[in-house]
């Protein structure tokens, strides 16, 4: 008995040891006032607007005082940081992800995403190739497959009245990534509207439990009827990726090694073709580990994707200026005819529009890795077990970092002789875990973009400049935000 409690003692020792020097550590941050045991972190949970509101706030505070921002859960410090180069180091310096990434396991299991660092380490050199240089060039005949047939079903949208585009580009976006990332040919045979609504409501259940504390504990969350209904959600999606998988498998064994091809669009290898490749030479690859991979790729080339075009479009239809210099080079670099990938590179304002409207509207407005070491940064020293948040919004938009007009949509800013800040520029994160499909996403944002701008003319609703935010897995707008489009008279 006496032993237990001298170990006891010393435990307790140890601990208010630790928590004393971590908290003298950050003791010359900002922070809010914290309560008794609980600490300041419970500004972080309560519904998506809160959050978003105390993420502007703190973003504010940052700029100000030009140093990170320290909440306290409990004993444990979460760290906002904001300064290009503190970002650079922590993002280089920490793969691990708090505890917050698993609450998507059961849908993404251990992919890129939510995996921890040991395994992470191990597959992204496989799966890295997969989204860059030449397999992403074999994506683009489907780009513009789908960015027709969204002009197409835009079309019922004519001369109409203001409508919310972000069905449309939700579902547009689905059908792509489903395309090449599974290999589907007949995407609305996959796209189904059970597949579409699972697709949603497993999104919506991670981000309301995320934002309940009283729901992270995992052995409580078990007992909900919100578990039953993630689940029930997450099996629609598996099963169909499953199906494919088991298909995809028979082909391979009926080709025996046959690699004939007869088109552009036969050429192609999708993303789960790769991975099927893959471990031909590494069995660790399991059936459940390529369906975790699919799955992590599917969520991260429909939801930033959609959420991406939507507020281009929306940026682009209050700005005519910046629509009219747009439809002008995309006329005089590809005219009327499907684009190729030797267009992309020449449409250098399409981009700059592209890159502005991530700027200042970025899908993911932070990213959060775990300090598995002490990091001495220009302000302190990170300590170990302290969560560190990737403030992307507040790179984006910070005054010192872009000037006093950071908050004005100006293209220009990425076109020479001007020298935009790119490592303030983070809307694909930045380090070792940075996202490895910003190649896909520029090249199919440039895709549907150019569809659409040469075929109608975008108008957005004025309350578009008095938008308000809100943070569920995306930024997403607190009301619904509406535009019209009318057929260029020049078609």
């Amino acid at each position: 008995m006496y032993l237990w409690a001298c170990l006891l003692v010393m435990i307790c020792l140890c601990a208010f040891t630790w928590h004393w020097r971590v908290r003298k550590n950050y003791a010359h941050l900002p922070s809010y006032t914290n309560l008794p045991l609980l600490g300041n972190a419970y500004k972080l949970y309560g519904n998506s607007r809160k959050l978003f509101l105390t993420f502007e706030d703190v973003t504010k505070k940052c700029e100000t005082a030009n140093k990170p921002f320290v909440f306290w859960a409990g004993p444990t410090p979460i760290l906002l940081l904001s300064d290009p180069d503190d970002i650079r180091l922590v993002a280089n310096a920490f793969i691990e992800k708090p505890y917050y990434y698993k609450f998507a396991n059961a849908w993404l299991g251990n992919g890129l995403f939510t995996a921890p660092g040991w395994i992470w380490k191990k597959n992204i050199k496989k799966m890295a190739s997969t989204f860059i240089g030449p397999a992403v060039d074999h994506y683009q005949v489907f780009f513009n497959d789908q960015a027709h047939k969204l002009v197409q079903k835009l079309a019922r949208e004519v001369d109409g009245g203001f409508f919310d585009p972000m069905p449309y580009l939700c579902f547009s976006a689905l059908e792509t990534i489903c395309q090449v990332g599974l290999g589907v040919s007949k995407s609305n045979n996959l796209v189904s509207e059970e597949y579409y609504k699972a697709f949603h409501r497993t999104l919506d259940l991670i981000v309301n439990r995320g934002t309940n504390i009283l729901l992270h504990p995992e052995w409580l969350y078990r007992l909900t009827p919100v578990y039953k209904e993630l689940l029930k959600c997450v099996d629609v999606l598996h099963n169909v990726s499953k199906t494919i998988l088991n298909n995809k498998k028979k082909e391979r064994a009926l080709r025996n090694g046959d690699h004939h091809i007869d088109n552009d669009k036969d050429s192609f290898k999708s993303f789960l073709d790769h991975l099927l490749e893959l471990r031909q030479h590494d069995l660790s690859l399991t059936d459940e580990q390529i369906l975790w991979e699919t799955a992590t790729i599917i969520l991260a080339g429909q939801e930033t994707v959609a959420t991406s075009l939507f507020y281009t479009l929306l940026v682009i239809g209050s700005r005519k200026d910046v629509q009219e210099k747009m439809y002008e080079e995309i006329m005089r670099t590809v005219g009327d005819r499907p684009l190729k990938k030797k267009d992309l590179v020449q449409l250098s304002y399409c981009e700059a529009v592209i890159n502005e409207s991530l700027r200042l509207y970025p899908p993911a407005v932070a990213v959060l890795r775990m300090a598995d070491h002490d990091l001495k940064i220009s302000s302190c020293t990170i300590t170990k077990g302290t969560t560190a948040i990737i403030n992307i919004w507040g790179a984006g938009r910070s005054k010192r970092l872009w000037g006093d007009d950071a908050a004005a949509f100006r293209p220009e800013r990425w076109l020479p002789p001007n020298i935009p800040s790119i490592s303030s520029h983070l809307p694909f994160s930045l380090g070792k875990r940075a996202c490895i499909g910003k190649k896909y996403s520029m090249a199919f944002l440039k895709t549907v973009l150019v569809h659409c701008i040469r075929s109608y003319e975008i108008i957005s609703d004025e309350s578009f400049n008095r938008m308000e935010f809100k943070i569920d897995i995306v930024l997403r707008p607190l009301n619904d935000c509406f535009m019209k489009i009318q057929r260029r008279k020049s078609n």
